[in-house]
């Protein structure tokens, strides 16, 4: 009954910093990222 408790703990403890590491890597990656001053839908001169 222990193992399974700890298995169950050691799974919940690498989720949760396989899942801070995923957040991390997105925001850094989206702060770096610059607006764009464009429009987004440009259909050509009308």
């Amino acid at each position: 009954m222990i193992k399974v408790i700890a298995a169950c703990v050691i799974g919940a403890v690498l989720a949760g910093g396989a899942t801070f590491m995923a957040t991390s890597l997105a925001t850094d990656s989206t702060a770096t990222a610059e607006p764009v001053n464009e429009t987004l839908y440009n259909y050509g001169d009308r």
